[in-house]
C-alpha cells in the first residue's frame, strides 16, 4: 500500500505541480530536472541557471517530496526493478552495511568530530544488496560510533523484511551490532583483513558497498554535507540513488 501510494504520488506530480501562489502549473518533470542539475553540479539553489523553474519553486517541491518520503519510496521501487533486470528476486536476502564520513560546509545542524577520519561532519550509513543497489540510507553526526549508527537504519530495514544476513566490516564487531541483527531477525557476519594482510586488500562483499559510495561521489552536490537537517540530508541521498537507478534502467550497460 505504501509503495503504491508513493508511485501514485510520483505519477500525479509528473503530470503537474502547482506551487502555492503560482500563476500556472509547473511541470514536475522540470522541477525534477532542476533538482538533478543541482545535485549533479552542486552549489547553491539560487544558482539554478535560466531555463529552470524559479529556485524557490524547485526547493519548495524538493522539501515537500522529502517530507512525504517520496524519494525513499521511489528508490525502493527502482531497486526491485534493478534486481529483476539482474535476474534476481525483487526481495533481497543479503545486505551489506557501511558508513562514509563527510565534511560539512558552514551550515547549522547536527555534526560531530570523527577521530578516525579526523574531520568535522557527518556519517552516511548505507544498506545495499549483493549488487550494490541501495536499500536504505541514513545520515548521523560524525561523532556517532559505528555500533550506534545502526538504529538510524531501523525504518529502512523494516521495508525489507526478507533480509536474512547482514555483512559488516571490522568496525562493527561490538555486541550491540549483533543485538541489532537479532532484533531484525538477521544473521550477523563480520568481514575483515587477516592478521598477515597488509595495505589495500579487496575483501569479500566489502568492495560492493564501497563501489556504491564511489557512485555517489560522482555527484557534486554530495561532496559536502550542506543541509541543516538530517532528514533533508538523507532525502538528498535517496534522490540521487533514485536518479542513478533510473539512469541505469534506461541506459543498461
Amino acid at each position: 500500500m505504501v509503495l503504491q501510494a508513493g508511485l501514485d504520488e510520483v505519477t500525479r506530480f509528473v503530470e503537474r505541480a502547482d506551487p502555492p501562489g503560482s500563476p500556472g502549473p509547473t511541470l514536475a518533470r522540470q522541477v525534477l530536472a532542476a533538482i538533478a542539475w543541482h545535485l549533479r553540479v552542486g552549489g547553491a539553489w539560487r544558482a539554478l541557471p535560466v531555463g529552470f523553474p524559479p529556485w524557490r519553486t524547485v526547493y519548495g517541491w524538493f522539501r515537500r517530496w522529502i517530507e512525504k518520503g517520496l524519494f525513499e519510496t521511489l528508490m525502493r521501487a527502482l531497486t526491485r526493478r534493478q534486481r529483476r533486470r539482474c535476474g534476481r528476486r525483487p526481495e533481497p536476502r543479503l545486505a551489506i552495511v557501511d558508513t562514509q564520513s563527510i565534511k560539512c560546509i558552514g551550515v547549522r545542524g547536527p555534526r560531530g568530530y570523527d577521530g578516525a577520519k579526523k574531520l568535522v561532519g557527518r556519517k552516511r550509513v548505507a544498506l545495499v544488496d549483493a549488487e550494490g543497489h541501495v536499500l536504505a540510507l541514513a545520515v548521523v553526526p560524525a561523532n556517532v560510533q559505528y555500533r550506534d549508527t545502526l538504529p538510524a537504519l531501523d525504518d529502512g530495514k523494516e521495508t525489507w523484511p526478507s533480509l536474512r544476513l547482514a555483512i559488516f566490516d571490522g568496525a562493527f564487531t561490538a555486541e550491540r551490532c549483533q543485538e541489532w541483527c537479532v532484533v531484525h531477525d538477521m544473521r550477523h557476519r563480520v568481514v575483515e583483513k587477516l592478521p598477515d594482510q597488509k595495505g589495500f586488500v579487496v575483501l569479500e562483499r566489502r568492495w560492493i558497498v564501497e563501489r556504491t559510495f564511489g557512485w555517489l561521489s560522482h555527484w557534486g552536490g554530495l561532496h559536502r554535507e550542506r543541509d541543516g537537517r538530517l532528514d533533508v540530508a538523507t532525502g538528498r541521498l535517496a534522490c540521487v540513488a533514485s536518479l542513478m537507478a533510473a539512469n541505469a534502467l534506461n541506459n543498461p550497460a
